[in-house]
């Protein structure tokens, strides 16, 4: 792990801010998106994946403060994948495989998890745009875990991929060296 500095704690700051905009405008636009770790995921590529995972944290915590009562349950599953993005990308399989076949296995076992946190705590409801497509396979009759996971899974596989294309070309832009 790298010794923390000023521009780095100033780095985390603004992609703490950017992450709480992004689940704002998805919270109150209702769009099928979280928009929630665009920030973690970018101090994931830039310092490690230990300082993406606190950055999610720290957001999850801000935006239940600020804005969203279900933001603070749903804090692990933001975790484990910007910890499963930052394993894959410091591992290279990134560069190796194509991103979307990578993303598609990063964000199982926090589709996982958000699954069972959505479908077992909440019911299937939380503040999610996507919350239409859960209430509509439950009243079908499915059962509010295997909709939440299917829902999670796409929802959190599209949203990672929109969020890791912005990030890789920001990352591409910025002289890492003067951050640390």
């Amino acid at each position: 792990m790298q010794k923390t500095n000023t521009k780095m704690l100033t780095t985390i700051a603004i992609c703490i801010a950017i992450n709480c905009l992004g689940a704002f405008i998805a919270v109150s636009t209702k769009i099928p998106l979280l928009l929630d770790h665009i920030g973690s995921m970018m101090i994931c590529l830039l310092f490690g994946w230990q300082y993406g995972v606190a950055t999610a944290l720290l957001s999850s915590v801000l935006n239940q403060i600020l804005f969203d009562p279900f933001a603070l349950p749903f804090a692990p599953t933001g975790m484990l994948m910007i910890f499963m993005v930052g394993m894959f990308y410091e591992r290279g399989y990134f560069k190796k495989l194509k991103t979307i076949p990578v993303l598609m296995l990063a964000v199982i076992p926090g589709s996982i998890l958000g699954a069972v946190i959505q479908g077992y705590i909440f019911g299937g409801v939380t503040s999610s745009g996507s919350d239409v497509i859960v209430r509509f396979m439950i009243n079908k009759g499915m059962n509010p875990a295997l909709a939440s996971l299917i829902n999670q899974y796409f929802m959190e596989f599209f949203d990672r991929l929109i969020s890791f294309s912005i990030v890789t070309s920001v990352v591409r832009r910025i002289n890492v060296k003067s951050l640390r």
